[in-house]
């Protein structure tokens, strides 16, 4: 992870002179948020000092894309500020080998200080994953603190078909329906990615692993999938031997490979129905979409995208 602070948040008048040792006191974390295409997201710049306080130590910042070409300067807009109530100021970039680079001296008191840039993407990825890596040098002259930190570009969204992911109450004798979006972000055909839907059932008792089984192991749900022709049952896999990759405590409901066009849209229908085994230790029930990249490589975040949605128990 990577961070930074800005000027103007230190102690003026207690400043470590330029040849004091306060590399080995001082650290430097940045994270930043989605990235979204045309919106702005948080870079969060942060600095641990355990030491006095020392004023404008150069920070240089560097933005590389991986498996994409290098945008040019104008295609990312990076902010800064002074002071949580002093206006924004655009970061300066430049490219300089083969990553977008922009300078600052900044301040770093003593303590941890967690400030809140801007990062602004103005351009798309053109394939699967495909990240922005960001990396951070604070000071200089063989006193220098390194971080690095490196975020997925969206290649899909997952989305519920209802805001806030709720759905109509499970019922006994009705169904209930669940809806999810999945959009292709790229240019081109979204290829060799997988749908895998996860249902989870939880108790009131959070430490209830197992709030909808009964003792003769009648399933806590009828569930079906709409495969375009109809309705067509579902059948839950175990998590633990034939889903090693659910979440544990999970039933895999469908998994199956997706092609979805140039910037088109799939949606994904389910619907539930409770059992008897759904009893007063029941809370709600979790229906979770998640699409993944089952070639991702060791070290890579193969996960392209998730949504949810709860339903309680109702009455009949």
């Amino acid at each position: 992870m990577l961070a930074a602070a800005c000027g103007g948040d230190g102690d003026e008048d207690s400043k470590a002179s330029p040849e004091a040792e306060w590399s080995d006191h001082v650290s430097l974390d940045v994270s930043t948020g989605n990235l979204v295409p045309g919106k702005s997201t948080a870079l969060q710049v942060a600095t641990g000092n355990s030491s006095r306080s020392i004023t404008r130590v150069p920070l240089e910042l560097s933005f590389r894309t991986v498996g994409l070409a290098l945008p040019r300067e104008s295609a990312l807009k990076v902010e800064y500020r002074d002071a949580d109530d002093a206006p924004w100021k655009r970061l300066a970039l430049s490219v300089r080998s083969g990553a977008l680079r922009g300078s600052v001296p900044v301040n770093v008191p003593h303590g941890t200080v967690r400030r809140f840039w801007r990062i602004t993407p103005g351009f798309e990825p053109d394939g699967i994953l495909q990240t922005l890596k960001v990396s951070g040098s604070l000071g200089g002259r063989g006193q220098v603190v390194h971080s690095v930190w490196e975020q997925p570009l969206p290649a899909a969204t997952v989305l519920p078909g209802r805001e806030g992911g709720e759905s109509a109450p499970l019922s006994g004798s009705a169904w209930t329906e669940y809806t999810f979006r999945v959009r292709n972000l790229l240019p081109g055909t979204l290829q060799g990615a997988q749908v895998r839907a996860e249902l989870a059932c939880v108790g009131k008792d959070q430490n209830d692993e197992k709030p909808c089984e009964t003792a003769e192991g009648v399933p806590g749900f009828e569930a079906q999938y709409f495969d375009g022709d109809g309705w067509k049952s579902l059948a839950a896999e175990g998590s633990s031997s034939a889903s090693p990759d659910a979440r544990p405590g999970n039933d895999v409901l469908l998994r199956e490979a997706a092609t979805i066009p140039a910037k088109g849209e799939k949606r994904y229908r389910f619907r539930l129905k409770a059992t008897s085994s759904l009893g007063e230790r029941f809370d709600h029930a979790e229906l979770g979409l998640w699409m993944v990249y089952p070639k991702a490589k060791k070290g890579q975040n193969g996960m392209l995208g998730y949504a949810s949605m709860t339903s309680s128990f109702g009455t009949d």
